[in-house]
């Protein structure tokens, strides 16, 4: 009986494998969007995140992200202004954060594709995001790019001119903890 019982132990846990603890160090959160056939550019900053990722099990991670809403940058100090402190765009002060949290993360044919749950002003939307992983000497980045559309959050209303797409760029460096 202990010999199936150490047997039957020493299966199970060659199965399972344990996702890495990652402490992100430093990112770049950024966006697009055409305005009258332009593209404005824009970032976020004040990311918190957990990050637990195995490349070899990917569907034992999670990851958990928030940037500032109040931390948008266009490059535009009315602009800025306009998208933080309107009911149509971020109203960071109602609003403060923009968060992720993934609910499955998968290989996908190019790297990895996270499902994630995404809130901008108490709304939560599903997400796809397809991203990288590169690993080196405890270092790892996390890369990944995706489309919304912004009236899904409610931001920005019927602005004129404003495409209803945005796209999403998240680059996070992180150490192994």
């Amino acid at each position: 009986m202990k010999k199936i019982l150490i047997l039957v132990l020493c299966v199970g846990m060659s199965g399972t494998a344990v996702s890495q603890v990652w402490q992100p160090v430093s990112s770049a959160i950024g966006f697009s969007v055409k305005m009258l056939g332009v593209t404005v550019n824009g970032s976020f900053k004040g990311l918190a995140a957990t990050l637990k990722f195995n490349p070899e099990a990917p569907t034992t991670g999670s990851i958990a992200a928030s940037v500032d809403a109040a931390t948008i940058e266009t490059e535009n100090t009315l602009r800025n202004r306009h998208l933080r402190e309107k009911e149509d765009f971020f109203e960071v002060a109602k609003y403060p954060k923009i968060s992720l949290k993934s609910t499955k993360i998968e290989k996908g044919a190019n790297g990895y594709i996270g499902y994630f749950d995404m809130t901008i002003k108490a709304i939560t939307k599903n997400v796809k995001v397809p991203f990288t992983f590169s690993e080196a000497n405890n270092k790892a980045t996390f890369s990944g790019t995706f489309k919304i559309n912004r009236k899904d959050w409610a931001i920005g209303g019927n602005t004129f001119g404003m495409s209803d797409d945005v796209t999403i760029r998240l680059t996070v460096n992180a150490v192994s903890k």
